[in-house]
C-alpha cells in the first residue's frame, strides 16, 4: 500500500471554499494534509489539488477565499439547467443507467465551444504543466460512461484534464482528449472516493456528501476504502457550513462565509484527522 491519500470533492464555487477552510484549519493544528502522497480531485476538488500539488499553501488558499482576491469562475447555472440535470439524475433508482442519462445530457450540449471551457479553467490554475506531485483528476468518457483518474502520464496536458473533471452539464460540453469525450467526474460521484483504494491512509473531504438520486454517497465509497483496509476519515458539511453555502453552489456571494465555515469546522475535526493522517 502506498501512504495517504487526500480526495477532494465537486460541489461549485462553495465547495471550493469550505474544502480550503477546512485544509486551513487542520494545518493550523498541526494536519497539514497538503502533504499526502496522492492528491486526487473531482471537479471543484480538481481545481483545489492542482493548486495543492503545485506548492500553494492551505493558509493562502484560505486566505484567497475569505478577501475575494482569488478570481473564480463567473457562471450562471440557470434554472433550467438544473432542471435538465436534476431530470436525468432522478429518472432512474439505477445508479449505472443514471450515469448513462447524465453522459447522455453532456453530449447534448452543443452551444458551448470547448475553447471557451478550456480558457475559463485555464484562467484558474496556477500551472499549466503537471507539478511533480502525484495528482489525479477524476472524469467520466462520454460514450462508455467509464470513470478514469488522469494523471501526468495519460498524455493529457493539465489544462485540459481539469477542464474535463469541470465539464459539468449541461453548463459545460464535454472535452475532447483524443478520440474521446469526457465529462465532469461528479456525474458518477461527487468524490470518487473508492477510485483512491490501495492507501494505508486516507482522508475525504465532501463537500456535498451525496449526488442526487441513485448517486453513491462518499459513506458507502468510504466504507468500502475501510473494507480495503485503509484508515480513513470523511469529513462532510456541519449545519452551519450548509447554511453559509446557501441554496446555490456557484453563488460567489457565498465564498468567505463557506471557507469560514470550514476552517471553524476543523478545529472540531483535527484530533479525529490527526489520529489518522499520524498512525
Amino acid at each position: 500500500m502506498a501512504d495517504a491519500a487526500l480526495a477532494l470533492g465537486g460541489g461549485g464555487l462553495t465547495a471550493y471554499a469550505w474544502q480550503a477552510g477546512v485544509l486551513a484549519g487542520l494545518a493550523q493544528a498541526g494536519v497539514d494534509l497538503s502533504d499526502a502522497h496522492l492528491l486526487a480531485g473531482t471537479s471543484a476538488g480538481a481545481l483545489l489539488a492542482v493548486e495543492l500539488a503545485a506548492g500553494t499553501a492551505p493558509a493562502d488558499l484560505y486566505q484567497g477565499q475569505v478577501s475575494g482576491e482569488r478570481v473564480v469562475l463567473d457562471v450562471d447555472f440557470t434554472f433550467a439547467m438544473t432542471a435538465k440535470y436534476l431530470w436525468a439524475a432522478l429518472g432512474s433508482r439505477d445508479p449505472e443507467t443514471v450515469l448513462k442519462r447524465l453522459c447522455r445530457l453532456a453530449l447534448s450540449v452543443r452551444d458551448v465551444p470547448e475553447t471557451e471551457v478550456l480558457d475559463a479553467i485555464g484562467s484558474q490554475l496556477p500551472v499549466t504543466v503537471w507539478p511533480e506531485r502525484p495528482l489525479r483528476l477524476f472524469a467520466v468518457e462520454a460514450v462508455t460512461c467509464e470513470p478514469t483518474g488522469f494523471t501526468a502520464r495519460s498524455g493529457v496536458d493539465l489544462v485540459r484534464a481539469v477542464a474535463a473533471s469541470c465539464a459539468l452539464p449541461p453548463l459545460f460540453p464535454p472535452i475532447t482528449v483524443g478520440k474521446r469525450r469526457w465529462v465532469d467526474g461528479g456525474v458518477r460521484s461527487t468524490t470518487n472516493a473508492d477510485l483512491v483504494h490501495g492507501h494505508r491512509r486516507a482522508v475525504v473531504l465532501a463537500p456535498i456528501p451525496k449526488g442526487p438520486g441513485a448517486s453513491p454517497s462518499a459513506t458507502d465509497q468510504v466504507a468500502s476504502l475501510a473494507a480495503d483496509g485503509t484508515q480513513v476519515a470523511l469529513l462532510v458539511p456541519d449545519r452551519a457550513a450548509r447554511r453559509a453555502f446557501g441554496p446555490n453552489p456557484l453563488d460567489a456571494t457565498r465564498i468567505p462565509g463557506a471557507a469560514r465555515a470550514g476552517r471553524r469546522q476543523a478545529a472540531a475535526e483535527a484530533e479525529r484527522v490527526h489520529a489518522i493522517w499520524h498512525s
